[in-house]
C-alpha cells in the first residue's frame, strides 16, 4: 500500500478501465460502477490522515464522479482535425516529402512524421506485422518524445523551467492536432504533457503517474478506446517500458551498454504487446526483439530528417532535399532491415485468435518472467508498484534525451549507418547510370504495363500500370533516389490499365512532357487524365504517326496510331532508336493496327520487340516476329491473370526467342548498347523461356 500511494493516477486508470469494461455492458452498468467508486473513496479520502492517502482516494473518487457522469453526457468522437487550415498545414508539409523522397520509403517517412500509412504497400505493411514492428509506425510516444525534446533544447538556458515546459506541453499538443488526435496519439500526448510538468515542478518520478492519467482522461472521454487495438498496444508497451526495462538491463549487464539498453528496451516494450497481437491477430513474432532492436534506433534519424524536410521544403523545397536524402537513407537501411527480418524462415508463428489464445500467452509470459525475476524477493504487488515509481519520466530509453546523450556510441553508430546507406545508394545509381547510354527497365507492376526508359541520365516512362503504389514503389527502386524528375511520359491509350499509376507520377515527379495518342475516346480515365496534367502544369502533346521526341542519345518515334477508322481505340506503336541499338513498344494495338504497321515492314526491326497486349492472340503475331526480328522478347503481364495472357498462339509465334515475362522473373533490364544484350531480372539466375544466350547482333537494328 505505502508504494501504492506514489503512483495515485495508476489506481484511478484502473478504476476508470473497469468503468470502460462496464460502459461495454451498458450505461447503467457504467452508472453504477461509477457511482460505488465515488461513494466508496470519497468518504476514505475525507477521513485520511496524511496526505497520500488523501490524493489516492481522490484521485479513485473523481475518476468514479466523472465515468457516471460520462454517461450523461454525449463527447465527439477523437477524429483527425477537419479545420481547413490544418489540413491545409498538412498538405503543405506533406508535398515536399511526397516530391524528394522516393517510394516507399516516402510513405514511411510520412507515417512516421504525419501519420500517413495509407500509401505504405501491403507487403510492406504485412513485413512490418511479421516482425511486431508495426507499433513504429503509428504516431506514439516516440514522436512526442523527439517533440518534446526539440522544444526543450530549443528554450533551455532561455527561459525559466515552468515557462520550457509549458512550451513543451504547447508543442506537443500542436502536433498532436497537425496529426489528428487518435487514441494512441493523445495518450502519448498526455503522458508526454504530464512528464514534462512533473520534471518541472521537481517531480521527475512521474513515470507510471503519466500514464495513468493518460489512459484514465482517455477512457473517461472515449470508453470505446479500450476497444482499439493500437491503444491497448501503446499502453502496453509503454507500461512493459516502465516496469520491466531496468530488471530486464540488470540482466543483460554483461553485455556492452549500447547493446543492453537497446534489448532492454525492446524486450520490455514488445513482450507485454504479444498477448494482445496473438489473440487480435493470431500471431507471434519470433523475430520482434532483434527487428526492433535494429529497427527502434533508427526512427529517431527518420522523424528528424524527415521533420526538418517538410518544414524546410514547405518554404523553400529545393534546401530541403539533403535533408530528405538523410530521411531516404534511414528509411531505406530501416526499411531493408524490416524485410531481412521478415524473411527468416518462421519469422513469425500463427495461433488461433480469441482471448483465450490471449490469456494462455499471457500465462506462459508471466511464468516465465516469475522464473526470471530477481533474487531479491518480494511481493508481487510490491514489485510492480516498486517499478513503477521509477526517478524519473521516460519514454523508450533510446529515444529519450538522456539516453539519446549518454549513448554516444549508439548514436554515432546509427549516424554512420544512415550516411553509409546514402553514400551507397548513391554508388549503386551513379554506376548504374553511367553503365548504360540505353537501357530499358520494364517495371513489374502486375497485369499492365510500365516501362521505363533511360538514356544519358534522361528518363521516359511509357504507361503507368493499374496500381498507383506499385510503380512508385517499382520506380524508386530503379531511379536512383535524387532522381525526381522524368522527362516524358507516354500514356500509350484510354485504359486504366496502362495509364492509372500514371496520375501518381505526375503527384510525386517532377515531368518535362506528357503525350497521348491522337484520338482518344472521352472516356472517365481520359477525363482524370486531363485533370491531372492541368493540376501539375505538365505540357501535353497529342501525337500520331509520324512525330518524334528526343530523349538524351535516343529518338523516340511514333509508328501509330494512324488515321484509320477501324480502330476503335487509338494506341501509341512507338520505336525508341540510338545509333546502336533499338526498342519496339507495341502498346495493346489490335489487328488492324498492326497490318498498318506491316505495309512498312522495314521500318519495325528491332532489338528489343515488347507485343502488343500483354501477349494477346493476334492473326499478325507470326508476320509482326518475321519483321521486327528480335533478339530479346520482354512480355509485361501479371501472374495468374484472368485474360489468358500471354496467349499460346503468341507464345509458339515467338518460339526460340528468349522471352522474359514480369509475371516469372520480376522487373526485367536490359541495357540496349551490350553486345549481346543482357537482361537482369528481379530474380536473379532465372533463365529466360525458350532459349539460350542471347545472341551478337551482326548490325544495328
Amino acid at each position: 500500500m505505502t508504494r501504492l500511494l506514489r503512483a495515485p493516477l495508476v489506481a484511478a486508470a484502473a478504476v476508470a478501465t473497469l468503468c470502460a469494461v462496464a460502459s461495454l455492458c451498458g450505461p447503467i452498468t457504467q452508472l453504477a460502477l461509477g457511482s460505488a467508486f465515488a461513494v466508496v473513496a470519497l468518504p476514505l479520502a475525507l477521513v485520511s490522515d496524511d496526505r497520500p492517502r488523501r490524493v489516492l482516494w481522490s484521485a479513485v473518487a473523481v475518476v468514479g464522479v466523472a465515468s457516471a457522469l460520462r454517461t450523461l453526457v454525449a463527447l465527439p468522437a477523437l477524429e483527425p482535425s477537419a479545420d481547413a487550415h490544418v489540413v491545409g498545414l498538412r498538405a503543405s508539409l506533406a508535398a515536399p516529402l511526397r516530391a524528394l523522397i522516393p517510394e516507399p520509403e516516402g510513405s514511411i517517412v510520412l507515417g512516421i512524421v504525419l501519420g500517413e500509412r495509407s500509401a505504405i504497400p501491403r507487403d510492406l505493411r504485412a513485413a512490418f506485422a511479421v516482425t511486431g514492428t508495426t507499433h513504429i509506425l503509428a504516431i506514439s510516444g516516440f514522436n512526442m518524445t523527439l517533440v518534446a525534446a526539440g522544444a526543450a533544447m530549443a528554450l533551455r538556458g532561455r527561459a525559466p523551467s515552468l515557462a520550457v515546459a509549458i512550451a513543451t506541453v504547447a508543442a506537443v499538443s500542436a502536433y498532436s492536432v497537425l496529426v489528428g488526435p487518435q487514441p494512441s496519439v493523445v495518450r502519448a500526448a498526455l503522458m508526454s504533457a504530464v512528464g514534462s510538468l512533473g520534471l518541472a515542478l521537481g517531480r521527475p518520478g512521474v513515470a507510471a503517474n503519466a500514464l495513468g492519467a493518460a489512459v484514465a482522461l482517455m477512457l473517461l472521454v472515449d470508453p470505446a478506446a479500450l476497444e482499439d487495438v493500437g491503444f491497448l498496444l501503446s499502453v502496453s508497451a509503454t507500461a512493459g517500458l516502465i516496469v520491466w526495462e531496468r530488471a530486464v538491463r540488470a540482466r543483460l549487464a554483461h553485455l556492452p551498454a549500447w547493446a543492453a539498453e537497446g534489448l532492454a528496451a525492446t524486450i520490455a516494450a514488445s513482450t507485454p504487446t504479444i498477448p494482445i497481437v496473438a489473440a487480435v491477430f493470431g500471431r507471434i513474432s519470433l523475430v520482434s526483439p532483434i527487428a526492433n532492436l535494429f529497427a527502434v534506433p533508427l526512427f529517431a534519424p527518420i522523424m528528424v530528417f524527415g521533420a526538418a524536410a517538410a518544414a524546410v521544403g514547405a518554404v523553400a523545397p529545393a534546401a530541403a532535399w539533403p535533408l530528405a536524402m538523410a530521411a531516404y537513407a534511414s528509411a531505406s537501411l530501416f526499411r531493408r532491415g524490416i524485410e531481412v527480418a521478415a524473411a527468416v524462415p518462421l519469422a513469425a508463428v500463427t495461433v488461433p485468435p480469441g482471448v483465450g489464445t490471449g490469456a494462455l500467452v499471457a500465462i506462459a509470459l508471466l511464468v516465465g518472467a516469475l522464473a526470471l525475476r530477481a533474487p531479491t524477493r518480494v511481493g508481487r504487488l510490491g514489485a510492480v508498484v516498486a517499478a513503477l515509481r521509477g526517478p524519473r519520466f521516460a519514454m523508450p530509453r533510446p529515444l529519450s534525451l538522456s539516453a539519446l546523450r549518454g549513448r554516444g556510441v549508439a548514436t554515432s553508430a546509427a549516424g554512420l549507418l544512415c550516411l553509409g546507406a546514402l553514400a551507397g545508394s548513391a554508388f549503386g545509381a551513379s554506376n548504374l547510370t553511367a553503365s548504360a547510354t540505353f537501357r530499358i527497365h520494364a517495371l513489374d507492376v502486375g497485369q499492365g504495363d510500365a516501362f521505363l526508359i533511360e538514356s544519358e541520365g534522361r528518363y521516359a516512362l511509357v504507361d503507368g500500370g493499374p496500381d498507383p503504389a506499385v510503380l512508385l514503389r517499382q520506380l524508386g527502386a530503379a531511379l536512383p533516389p535524387w532522381q525526381r524528375r522524368i522527362d516524358l511520359i507516354a500514356l500509350s491509350h484510354e485504359h486504366a490499365d496502362h495509364g492509372a499509376g500514371l496520375i501518381a507520377v505526375l503527384e510525386h515527379y517532377a515531368v518535362g512532357t506528357a503525350i497521348e495518342p491522337v484520338g482518344m475516346n472521352d472516356v472517365p480515365f481520359v477525363r482524370q487524365w486531363s485533370d491531372a496534367l492541368a493540376r501539375a502544369g505538365v505540357p501535353r502533346r497529342a501525337v500520331g504517326a509520324g512525330a518524334s521526341v528526343r530523349l538524351g542519345a535516343v529518338t523516340v518515334r511514333v509508328l501509330a496510331p494512324e488515321p484509320d477508322r477501324r480502330v476503335d481505340v487509338p494506341s501509341l506503336a512507338m520505336r525508341v532508336e540510338s545509333p546502336r541499338s533499338s526498342l519496339l513498344l507495341l502498346g495493346d494495338s489490335v489487328d488492324d493496327a498492326l497490318a498498318d504497321l506491316l505495309l512498312r515492314p522495314d521500318a519495325l526491326a528491332s532489338r528489343v520487340l515488347v507485343p502488343q497486349h500483354h501477349g494477346a492472340e493476334s492473326v499478325r503475331t507470326r508476320e509482326l516476329v518475321a519483321a521486327v526480328r528480335p533478339e530479346l522478347v520482354i512480355l509485361s503481364v501479371g501472374a495468374g491473370n484472368r485474360y489468358g495472357h500471354p496467349a499460346p498462339p503468341t507464345l509458339a509465334a515467338l518460339e526460340g526467342l528468349p522471352v522474359y515475362r514480369t509475371d516469372r522473373y520480376g522487373t526485367v533490364d536490359v541495357d540496349l548498347d551490350g553486345q549481346p544484350l543482357v537482361a537482369h531480372t528481379a530474380k536473379a539466375g532465372v533463365p529466360p523461356d525458350r532459349g539460350g544466350p542471347v545472341p551478337h547482333a551482326s548490325s544495328s537494328r
